[in-house]
């Protein structure tokens, strides 16, 4: 059975050994509300709260806001300031790219030495 968002929350907040009223007081929400969200009486928080929940935790951000089903607010600014990466991305999902495609491509990138390289500035 697929694991909920407040599972996760609630496994990843019991191995940091952080209690329920500690983790609401670090992430200024009420223990009430962090209850709801762990024990899903309600959706999962934006995704502003969920970075705020993984850096009190100290676990990688991208388990919570996939959990989540939320994308990286670095992401959605990225492809908003980047018109061919959301033309791209468009176009991904009208192919129907799949988690095998994603990895050919992936793997071409670093082949064509796509983006940025190590220790030389950025061009513009």
């Amino acid at each position: 059975m697929k694991q909920t968002f407040g599972d996760i929350l609630n496994r990843l907040r019991l191995e940091a050994r952080i209690g329920l009223r500690e983790l609401a007081r670090l992430i200024d929400k009420s223990a009430g509300y962090l209850s709801d969200v762990e024990n899903n009486h309600v959706p999962p928080p934006s995704e502003e709260v969920i970075l705020t929940i993984a850096a009190a935790l100290n676990v990688d951000k991208d388990q919570l806001l996939i959990a989540a089903q939320k994308m990286d607010p670095e992401l959605t600014h990225y492809v908003a300031h980047e018109p061919q990466a959301a033309d791209f991305l468009r176009r991904a999902k009208d192919k129907g790219y799949k988690s095998r495609d994603w990895e050919k491509l992936s793997q071409l990138a670093d082949l064509a030495n796509l983006g940025k390289e190590e220790g030389k500035p950025e061009k513009e």
